[in-house]
């Protein structure tokens, strides 16, 4: 055999997989994910969405930053600078060290090395610069305060883009570390004190740096070098493709639990052998042999064991909270009236899911403790966000007017009590007119 047919039967490089190379599949499958991502958002961002609830939210945020950036409040000159810089380092504890896995690499792709550590650089790139567009979006939105306020020159702000964008690289990496290491509890008692004491370090050093750009970026240099360490040790490690499986579907269920809420025909599975809130099934109402207080404590036990619906409480929670501080306090009351009804309105669709389950629609209930059963637990788990947003209502009454006005904080949460009432009884006869019209 000649040294020509030698060198023609020898097995080449495994640097490329057909035409694609480690870089090219990365961008194919980057640019697959966010494709998928907009199309599933397509299905609700129709033209009449965008019209009567986009545009118009926007015009209004847009011109509440642009009269807020015209007119500050007279106090915002000697407001401190460390509560923007938490909130920045907060906005780092978003997102996962991802390197777009599929089930299928585990073929072949996930064995050869040169690919592993491939896939694994680009993925740090990756998360990089999303976290520098992010970070640097938000430290532009916040220059016209930084600026006059704070005194923060053009170069101290990129400065302190660059070092956030650094940091959170490093705790995105960090965190990664943590869940190959540890499952479970011991996961979530890593993370949770990590995750304390990064954002108040990361804000410390932000507020050192903010008159020195010099020492912002050798803070961000440190925090990088720590990341790139750990990009190391992660292209070493083997055996990590059912946890980057697992990001993946973590990551798009994340940007899409909101759109495909009503799709899903199975609840998500349960990660515990027993539920963490109410493992021995005590009441949370005293129900005895009365079967709408039974058939409402089971509900409520059920919404509150299950991390997806709690969460989307929460969330619920924070954009009335929002929809309430933004507007003027006149506007922000008509606001308040209409949250209850977006509350129950929620709950009710979850009685409706709990009730349409196959083991439960194996049982007859009667419209008479259906309905009240429905009025009394949709009641109980509106009332605290309701309480809420009643009580910040009430402060903002107290701070505008001071004085007697105080009575707000009080009067407010005591009117909201009987508000929610009226708004649970109104959409539940409703719907009870709207079954005997059917």
């Amino acid at each position: 055999m000649t040294q020509s047919d030698s060198a023609a039967n020898r097995p080449g490089p495994s640097r490329s997989v057909g035409s694609f190379t480690p870089p090219r599949l990365f961008a194919a499958r980057t640019a697959a994910f966010w494709t998928t991502i907009w199309k599933c958002w397509r299905t609700v961002l129709d033209w009449t969405v965008c019209l009567y609830i986009v545009l118009p939210g926007a015009f209004i945020a847009v011109g509440t930053y642009r009269d807020f950036m015209r007119e500050p409040p007279p106090g915002l000159a000697e407001f401190p600078l460390y509560p923007i810089l938490l909130a920045l380092a907060l906005t780092q504890l978003a997102g996962k060290y991802r390197t777009f896995a599929e089930s299928g690499d585990g073929l072949f792709l996930h064995r050869n090395p040169r690919w592993r550590r491939s896939f694994a650089a680009m993925g740090f790139a990756y998360g990089g610069a999303a976290r520098l567009l992010v970070t640097s979006a938000a430290v532009l939105t916040l220059s016209p305060v930084l600026l006059p306020v704070f005194g923060m020159s053009a170069d101290s702000q990129t400065a302190l883009a660059a070092y956030y964008a650094a940091a959170g690289l490093f705790w995105a990496m960090l965190r990664d570390r943590v869940s190959l290491s540890w499952k479970g509890w011991r996961r979530w008692a890593a993370i949770l004190p990590s995750g304390a004491a990064f954002v108040l370090g990361a804000a410390a050093l932000a507020e050192k740096g903010a008159d020195s750009p010099g020492s912002a970026l050798l803070s961000g240099a440190a925090f990088f070098a720590a990341a790139i360490v750990l990009l190391l040790w992660r292209m070493r490690k083997k055996g990590t493709l059912l946890h980057e499986i697992t990001v993946e579907n973590e990551s798009y269920a994340s940007l899409v639990s909101w759109v495909l809420m009503d799709t899903m025909e199975k609840k998500p599975l349960p990660r515990q052998r027993k539920p963490i809130l109410f493992a021995r099934s005590q009441p949370l109402l005293p129900h005895r042999d009365n079967v709408a207080d039974r058939l409402a404590d089971s509900w409520m036990k059920s919404v509150l064991r299950r991390p997806d619906l709690v969460m989307q409480l929460v969330y619920t929670l924070g954009v009335g909270a929002a929809a309430l501080v933004l507007p003027p306090i006149p506007f922000a009351v008509v606001v308040w009236l209409g949250l209850p009804f977006l509350v129950v309105a929620t709950l009710r669709r979850y009685w409706r899911q709990w009730l349409s389950e196959p083991y439960l629609s194996l049982f007859v209930w009667s419209d008479q403790a259906e309905a009240e059963a429905s009025r009394k637990a949709t009641a109980w788990l509106a009332m605290p966000l309701v309480l809420l947003w009643a009580l910040l209502i009430g402060v903002r009454i107290g701070l505008a007017f001071g004085g007697i006005a105080w009575i707000a904080v009080a009067a407010v949460p005591a009117t909201g009590y009987y508000w929610l009432r009226a708004a649970n009884d109104i959409l539940i006869s409703f719907a009870a007119s709207r079954r005997q019209k059917e």
